[in-house]
């Protein structure tokens, strides 16, 4: 799936949260800029990604990345939730909301369906608990928990629209990844099922913010959060890059 401007302007799944209409349309196309920005930034278009949609890791090379990714991702929802100290919107708590409860509201965490897919690939409970994350790794994890949990609201917002909006382009790429390494659907499936939903997470975090960034001020500190979260990213991938593909990293 090719993850464009469009696939979160027109969303046709009723199950996927869509956009609010916004009378403003200047600020609907700073925002549609910003998302821009974001999928083509280099830490969402990162080599190693670009690389691991075409080319088949090592089995080594695989465990590496994927246990770095599970330490990546772990507590992402909690991070998410803490978000909503630092405002008294409801209409900001709502979004928050819709989107933590994609995570963690069905029968099985999405947390667990990824550690599912890890032991899919071969990788035990065992490896996963003993594993000793990249500092990188520890780095975006304690960046994205400070970026959600200190105010100002329209920072962390800027970090969520980074994020979610990143995820919905980091689904197809290892949905891509996996599928070309001969994985089946069973395998893919915590991807496959992400496809749609980051899309709808990054909607969250449109509609949240769009009241906030009228003025230059709420801009400026929404941006910080962009930026500040996708320098963590590119760090975190570069670390990554290094120990999976070693002196072809950056390539």
């Amino acid at each position: 799936m090719t993850v464009t401007l469009e696939l979160f302007q027109n969303v046709e799944d009723t199950t996927v949260r869509k956009r609010v209409n916004l009378d403003n349309k200047e600020v609907q196309e700073y925002l549609d800029g910003k998302l821009q920005y974001i999928l083509n930034h280099r830490s969402v278009q990162h080599p190693l990604l670009n690389y691991y949609c075409k080319n088949a890791f090592t089995k080594e090379q695989e465990k590496k990345f994927y246990l770095e990714c599970y330490y990546y991702f772990q507590y992402e929802p909690f991070y998410i939730t803490g978000m909503a100290m630092n405002t008294r919107d409801y209409k900001i708590l709502r979004e928050i909301i819709l989107n933590v409860a994609d995570e963690v509201g069905g029968d099985v965490p999405h947390s667990e369906l990824f550690r599912q897919q890890i032991n899919d690939l071969g990788i035990s409970n065992e490896e996963i608990e003993s594993y000793q994350c990249l500092p990188t790794t520890t780095a975006i994890n304690q960046g994205a928990m400070k970026l959600y949990n200190e105010p100002p609201i329209e920072k962390n917002l800027g970090a969520l629209f980074a994020d979610e909006s990143m995820s919905a382009v980091l689904a197809s790429q290892f949905n891509q990844g996996l599928e070309n390494q001969g994985y089946d659907r069973k395998v893919r499936k915590h991807w496959l099922m992400h496809l749609a939903v980051e899309v709808g997470h990054s909607n969250n975090a449109f509609n949240a913010i769009a009241p906030y960034v009228v003025d230059p001020k709420g801009r400026e500190l929404f941006e910080e959060g962009i930026n500040t979260y996708l320098e963590l990213l590119e760090a975190y991938w570069d670390g990554v890059d290094a120990i999976v593909r070693g002196e072809a990293a950056g390539n």
